[in-house]
């Protein structure tokens, strides 16, 4: 099943709209589509009453890492594209604003979710296979900025919400789902210049730190 693609996009943000370009760009080259969705952001109407119903553990998204209002919302962006795949029934790709692919992502094998993406912050594995594998390159995805999820994939991912929550890619780990995959060699990277999300302390784990990464509002 071709997967439908989406990149997370902060439509009132001139840096994010731009970033998502990039993405949607470096796909056409590829001969891939990819469409923006709509981010949810700490502005967005409703925004207290979506954590609320959504029975998010506010407590868990104050990592020292990251901006708790921005992680909650990035949360609840990418929770909503499960959603769509589980209404759909339909495999959906989905990526950061931030996200570049590297080359081109065909009908790759997977179980229920599986991430493309490079590391984008701290230690992590190589795989010694190529193909799609169990993850290695940590416990949890490091980066949630390019993964494709199946609708069962994305049922499970919702059902755990209530009880296991926290920032979006330390809750994608082998603990709450041990069917987690990556693809290796891994076509899709990170080019980041700005972050909606983290804090200073946040931003030095990264890879791409020492090239200037900017801290901007959602």
């Amino acid at each position: 099943m071709t997967p439908t693609n989406f990149v997370i996009t902060i439509m009132d943000n001139k840096d994010s709209v731009e970033a998502s370009q990039r993405c949607i760009d470096s796909a056409r080259k590829r001969n891939m589509s990819v469409t923006r969705f709509p981010a949810i952001t700490p502005r967005t109407e409703g925004f207290e009453d979506m954590v609320e119903n959504t029975g998010l553990n506010i407590d868990a998204f104050a990592t020292g890492y990251s901006r708790p209002e921005n992680a909650l919302a990035c949360f609840l962006s990418h929770m909503s594209l499960w959603q769509y795949a589980v209404e759909n029934r339909c495999n959906t790709m989905i990526l950061e604003h931030d996200a570049v692919f590297t080359d081109t992502v065909r009908n790759i094998p997977f179980d229920r979710c599986v991430t493309l993406g490079k590391p984008s912050y701290g230690t992590y594995n190589t795989p010694e296979t190529l193909g799609t594998q169990l993850l290695v390159h940590k416990r949890y995805f490091g980066g949630a900025h390019a993964y494709i999820v199946s609708p069962l994939g994305a049922e499970m991912l919702i059902d755990k919400v209530k009880t296991k929550s926290e920032p979006t890619d330390v809750y994608l780990n082998r603990d709450n789902f041990p069917f987690l995959e990556e693809h290796y060699p891994w076509p899709v990277e990170v080019e980041d210049t700005f972050s909606t999300i983290q804090d200073e302390a946040g931003l030095y784990a990264k890879h791409n730190y020492d090239k200037g990464i900017e801290i901007i509002e959602a």
